[in-house]
């Protein structure tokens, strides 16, 4: 399969738009350690909590993409799991924003954390660059 520099420069483009939104334009909170059945059962599907590998790759690369350059997202989140320390890929909750009042009065209800505009930006270069890389790839 062949793709056009063009389609990617183009996912790249949008995924720079949806990520430089911040935290306004994305769910953005996520429970920090599951237990290991709930993480399991969360992670397999069926809730409203999504892997933040798996929201990644639904936003932020085109579906023509998906198939080809979907491990961008895997390695981003990988790199920002070792970043952060995190022992259990996040799980965000896709349907709403959990306790975002509270947070936006500077405090964090628990168990939730939240990816922050450095998070987002952290995600969103190391995406970039590997989207760049599997462009190389393609060519």
């Amino acid at each position: 399969m062949h793709l056009s520099r063009i389609t990617i420069a183009g996912a790249i483009a949008a995924g720079i738009i949806v990520a430089t939104a911040g935290s306004a334009s994305a769910h953005h909170c996520y429970k920090n350690e599951w237990a290991d059945a709930a993480y399991h059962h969360h992670r397999a599907g069926g809730t409203a909590w999504i892997p933040l590998s798996q929201m990644g790759r639904q936003f932020l690369i085109p579906e023509e993409l998906q198939d080809v350059c979907g491990w961008a997202a895997d390695k981003a989140v990988a790199d920002f799991m070792k970043e952060r320390n995190l022992t259990q890929e996040p799980l965000i909750h896709g349907k709403a924003v959990t306790g975002s009042g509270a947070y936006a009065k500077g405090k964090a209800p628990q168990p939730y954390s939240y990816l922050t505009d450095a998070d987002f930006d952290l995600l969103g270069r190391a995406l970039f660059g590997y989207l760049a890389e599997c462009q190389e790839g393609l060519e």
